[in-house]
C-alpha cells in the first residue's frame, strides 16, 4: 500500500505539469490505489479499503465497500465512466466534461446516507453523515455534499480475504450521535453473485433516521443502448424521460437508442409496494446478453433512475430509523449473467 500511495503523489505531480487541467488525474488512475483483488473463481472485483490517502475521500459515499471492476466472463460491469478526476476533495471548481469531482469520483456499487440532524444542528452545529463521519454545518442545504473535512470518522477496520472484504466503524461523538457499522462484501462460492450485507447499531444518544442507496454505476452498455430493465411492478416516470431514449412498458424500461453526450436520462421512479419483493430488478444488454439481478431484503423507500453516455444507475432507497440500541440489517444480492444463462 506504501508503494501504491507513492506512486499516486508522483502521478500526481506528473499530471498537474503535463496536462492543461492541474489537480486531476486520468481514470485509469484509480487502479494505483491501495486495493485488494477479490475472485471466488467466477467473479473478480476490487475492493478499496477507507482511510487516509486512498482511494475516496470524497464527503458524498460511504468510505467503506468502494467495489471496482466487477467482472464476469470478460465483462467489465464497473469500469470508468468518466475521463479524469480530481484529487482535493475541497476542491468544488468547474472542469471540463468528463471531469468528475472527488465528491463522485468513484465507481462500482457504492452507497450513500441521507445526513442526520442537518436542520436540528443550526449554522456551526454537528450533524452526522453516516458511512464518513461527523460534519460542521456551513450552509443551508442538507443535499450539498460537505466540503470541509469531517471532524470526526471514528474508528475503523479492513479485513480482505480471498474472496471477499470486511469494513467496520465505530463512532461516537459529542454531539450525542454514535454507530457500530459492519459490511461485508462477498462473492459467494460456486455462484457468479456478490452480496454487500450491512449491520447499523445506533450506540449513541440520539436517534438516526436515515436513508440509503447503492449508486451501482452499472457499465454494461455504453449510452445505455440496448438496455432493458424489468421490476416485479409497472414502472411510472415522475420527471420526463426523453421518448427517443426511453420506453416504459408496464414493468419493463428499455432505452431505444444510445444517450448522447451531455445529455441525462433521470427521474424518480414509482410503481413499487411495501414488500421487499419489489426490490428484485434485472438489467440486461439484450445484444450482448450480458446482464444481472439486483435484489435486497428491504421494501423500497423510493426509486431513483439516472443514466448519461457512459453509465447506468438504478437507485432504490431503504429507509433507516434506529433508536439508541437498535440495529439495521440489510443485504444487496446481484446475479450476474451471460448469454443464454439463467437470470433468476
Amino acid at each position: 500500500m506504501r508503494r501504491a500511495a507513492a506512486l499516486i503523489a508522483g502521478l500526481m505531480g506528473v499530471c498537474a505539469s503535463a496536462n492543461a487541467q492541474p489537480g486531476t488525474l486520468p481514470a485509469t488512475a484509480l487502479e494505483d490505489f491501495p486495493h485488494v483483488q477479490i475472485s471466488n473463481g467466477l467473479i473478480t472485483a476490487q475492493v478499496y479499503p477507507p482511510g487516509e490517502k486512498q482511494l475516496y475521500q470524497g464527503t458524498r459515499f460511504d468510505h467503506a465497500g468502494v467495489v471496482f471492476h466487477v467482472t464476469y466472463k470478460g465483462q467489465d460491469y464497473s469500469t470508468y465512466w468518466f475521463d479524469r478526476f480530481v484529487t482535493d476533495p475541497r476542491d468544488d471548481g468547474q472542469y471540463p466534461r468528463g471531469t468528475q469531482r472527488s465528491c463522485c469520483a468513484v465507481s462500482g456499487p457504492v452507497e450513500e446516507f441521507a445526513v442526520v440532524g442537518f436542520q436540528e444542528a443550526g449554522i456551526g452545529g454537528r450533524f452526522l453523515k453516516p458511512g464518513i463521519g461527523i460534519f460542521k454545518r456551513d450552509n443551508d442545504d442538507p443535499l450539498k455534499f460537505p466540503t470541509l473535512p469531517a471532524l470526526n470518522e471514528g474508528k475503523r477496520t479492513f479485513k480482505a480475504s480471498k474472496n471477499g472484504a470486511r469494513f467496520t466503524q465505530d463512532l461516537q461523538d459529542e454531539s450525542g450521535y454514535g454507530y457500530s457499522y459492519v459490511k461485508v462484501v462477498t462473492l459467494v462460492s460456486g455462484k457468479p453473485q456478490m452480496t454487500i450485507s450491512h449491520v447499523l447499531k445506533n450506540t449513541g444518544k440520539k436517534d438516526i433516521v436515515t436513508t440509503v442507496y447503492c449508486h451501482n454505476f452499472l457499465t454494461l452498455s455504453p449510452g445505455s443502448e440496448h438496455m432493458v430493465i424489468t421490476a416485479p411492478f409497472s414502472w411510472s416516470a415522475e420527471q420526463f424521460l426523453q421518448p427517443e431514449l426511453v420506453k416504459l412498458d408496464g414493468k419493463t424500461i428499455s432505452y431505444l437508442a444510445p444517450i448522447p453526450a451531455g445529455v441525462t436520462t433521470q427521474s424518480r421512479m414509482i410503481g413499487y409496494g411495501n414488500s421487499a419483493g419489489d426490490y428484485d430488478f434485472t438489467i440486461t444488454n439484450s445484444k450482448t446478453g450480458f446482464g444481472q439481478r439486483i435484489r435486497a431484503d428491504q421494501p423500497i423507500a423510493k426509486i431513483n433512475m439516472w443514466s448519461i453516455t457512459p453509465t447506468y444507475s438504478l437507485e432504490p432507497y431503504i429507509a433507516i430509523s434506529l433508536k439508541p440500541g437498535e440495529s439495521k440489517r440489510w443485504t444487496y444480492t446481484y446475479d450476474f449473467f451471460g448469454p443464454g444463462e439463467n437470470k433468476t
